[in-house]
């Protein structure tokens, strides 16, 4: 009897320590491990992954000046002058008239360096002039170098008349245009030279004038005015 009461508080007293013991195990907190672990993946994530830069501002700011350049213009000048003759040397600088924008330049002898006279370019349309100093400027025809059948602005378009014929001419581009004689019964192309141009497949000359007429000779003759 006292065997069996002894062994059944023994057994008890097993079961009690096995119960308390579990009791005591720490649970495992998988909520907070999941947790744990997602924070440190999306941690790992954030520092792999670049802060966004923002764009740059690279607007072009520079101004574009629609001003010739004093190489602009020194080529304007060398069209016309015999640059194995003469120096085209650079002159005052900023010259301004009437609001107008200069460059001028000094055309010397090559031979002796002495200076024949000062050309003027304006800045904006190329146009040159007679500069004779102290800001004074004059039509380019009064240069010492002016030579009409090279230098005159000759305007090759337009509809010219003899009094019974009618001339008409058609810019093909700035060294040659087509021309047509009553309304087309005759007609070709001529190339440009300064103020003269010659038809390129006939002998017919037109020279234009100081006062903006055109004189024709050769196979036709006459003079035309607008």
């Amino acid at each position: 009897m006292k065997k069996n009461i002894v062994s059944a508080l023994l057994a008890f007293t097993c079961v009690f320590s096995m119960t308390a013991c579990n009791n005591t195990k720490p649970e495992q907190n998988t909520s907070t491990s999941e947790t744990k672990s997602e924070t440190s993946v999306e941690s790992q994530v954030s520092s792999a992954t670049p802060e966004p830069v923002e764009p740059e501002n690279n607007q072009d700011t520079t101004v574009i000046s629609d001003e010739l350049s004093v190489s602009d213009a020194r080529r304007i000048v060398a069209e016309t002058i015999d640059t194995d003759t003469y120096l085209i040397l650079d002159g005052k600088t900023n010259l301004e008239i009437n609001s107008n924008k200069y460059h001028t330049f000094i055309i010397a002898n090559k031979s002796d360096n002495k200076a024949v006279g000062q050309i003027a370019v304006d800045c904006k349309t190329g146009e040159k002039f007679n500069y004779k100093g102290e800001n004074t400027i004059e039509d380019y025809s009064n240069f010492k170098l002016y030579d009409p059948q090279v230098d005159m602005n000759a305007d090759w378009e337009g509809i010219f008349t003899d009094g019974t014929r009618t001339l008409e001419l058609l810019p093909m581009d700035d060294k040659s245009f087509e021309y047509m004689i009553d309304d087309g019964e005759d007609g070709g192309i001529a190339q440009v030279t300064g103020n003269t141009a010659k038809d390129i497949s006939r002998d017919i000359t037109f020279t234009y004038g100081e006062d903006g007429s055109i004189t024709i000779s050769g196979e036709i003759t006459g003079v035309f005015t607008r």
